[in-house]
């Protein structure tokens, strides 16, 4: 049985799922990630309907993205041109997010790198993982 992986990504970051789930198939994969979205927002859902699911095989391969606010039900009394215009603002602020956290990533990696260029010691980490 196949094993996929739910990993989140929230406010500009990353969090590995590093167990991973044995699933039959994606199709089940995409209704565990719906289950795991509704726990994650439960009584928040204002602060993570940005929040995404980015779900992949055990080879790696991305297998599809879960946005939270797709399948936020306190949003279903809305109007379809609505929930798509909310849905749509929220994709785009998770793609901002994660800019902001890229670009904080590599302003780190220039900053070591010219530590190094001036014989400077210089340690910088993002989630634990040094930043070279």
């Amino acid at each position: 049985m196949p094993k996929y992986f739910f990993n989140l990504k929230a406010r500009g970051e990353t969090i590995p799922d590093l167990e991973g789930v044995e699933l039959p198939d994606e199709h089940s994969a995409h209704r565990h990630a719906e289950a795991v979205a509704r726990e994650l927002m439960a009584h928040r859902e204002l602060r993570t309907r940005a929040w995404r699911l980015d779900v992949r095989d055990n080879t790696g391969r991305r297998c599809f993205d879960l946005l939270f606010a797709s399948v936020d039900d306190t949003v279903s009394h809305l109007p379809p041109e609505y929930r798509r215009s909310l849905e749509d603002l929220c994709a785009k602020t998770a793609s901002f997010a994660e800019t902001i956290g890229a670009l904080r990533v590599t302003l780190l990696e220039v900053k070591a790198t010219l530590a190094r260029a001036e014989g400077a010691l210089h340690l910088a980490a993002v989630n634990g993982v040094a930043v070279q």
